[in-house]
């Protein structure tokens, strides 16, 4: 009995992990729209990317690592997609609303149950037909071009474009994650997506540099901080949660962003929004509980 209390409680801190872990997320989402539209995307993303380098760089310092890692091309890969994904995501989320932008790349979960079928010789199972289906269908409600003239809301197709592969190089980058996690430790598999973000974006930085002033740089290091605290609540609370479950509580960053969209940039929240997110969140439920299980 006393060992069912303390799972029971160590069920509910992870549920409260994961709850911080999407509050900070969404907080860095609010850095990346704060910040002065004269800074480039790609800045941002080497900013952040430094932050984190240094910081993992720490951790791996401190626990006598081999810092370079087995699998080095699949970890050069994953951090050449974890790049891409990031540039994309933060040009979604300066480009177009903030909850709009953050259900887009709440999908991811739908693609890796297409792209686990594709790549790694997953049964593409009727269930995951079902929730793509569905997913899809949330989507369409919210970007109907009828609920978005009703919003006044005007979204380029290359922004679009450009969110949906922020999406889909976020399932591809999971998917390494989850091959490099049976040979590599976590924080060398961390390590080189900041590390790889930092490589190829200096001279792209160097040659464009931006000066930022001193409120940009403080939403520069929001962004470095939250993003951080968010990963270390997310890695400690999905640990011992079934995926579909922890997949439903990750999807508190929709409410979160919607929640900064609508306090600090005035978006408008109507039913078709709400329709289409909980659509796109059983999909989310759907995929995670029968494909990510046997990735």
């Amino acid at each position: 009995m006393l060992k069912e209390f303390f799972n029971r409680n160590s069920k509910a801190i992870n549920k409260i992990n994961l709850i911080f872990a999407s509050l900070f997320f969404s907080l860095m989402t609010l850095c990346v729209k704060k910040i002065d539209n004269r800074i480039p995307i790609y800045e941002l993303v080497f900013f952040r990317s430094l932050l984190s380098l240094s910081i993992t760089s720490l951790i791996i310092n401190k626990k006598n690592l081999n810092p370079w890692g087995n699998n080095k091309p699949l970890l050069i890969l994953r951090g050449i997609l974890g790049t891409i994904a990031l540039v994309c995501i933060f040009y979604a989320i300066r480009n177009m609303p903030l909850n709009i932008a953050t259900v887009i790349q709440y999908t991811y979960p739908i693609f890796i149950s297409i792209f686990a079928g594709i790549l790694i010789n997953e049964k593409i199972t009727k269930n995951v037909v079902i929730a793509s289906l569905i997913g899809w269908l949330g989507i369409l409600i919210i970007l109907n071009p009828y609920q978005l003239s009703s919003l006044k809301i005007e979204l380029d197709k290359f922004v679009l474009l450009i969110a949906f592969l922020g999406a889909v190089s976020t399932s591809l980058a999971y998917i390494t994650v989850k091959k490099l996690s049976l040979t590599e430790d976590i924080f060398i598999i961390i390590k080189y997506f900041p590390l790889v973000s930092v490589i190829t974006l200096s001279p792209i930085v160097l040659m464009n540099w931006v000066t930022p002033n001193i409120i940009d740089i403080v939403w520069i290091l929001g962004i470095g901080f939250f993003t951080q605290a968010g990963q270390t609540f997310l890695t400690v609370g999905i640990k011992q949660l079934p995926t579909s479950e922890a997949a439903t509580i990750n999807y508190l960053q929709v409410f979160f962003g919607s929640l900064w969209g609508f306090l600090f940039f005035n978006e408008i929240i109507n039913i078709n929004f709400i329709i289409g997110s909980l659509l796109v969140l059983l999909g989310t439920i759907i995929s995670t509980s029968k494909i990510l299980k046997k990735i």
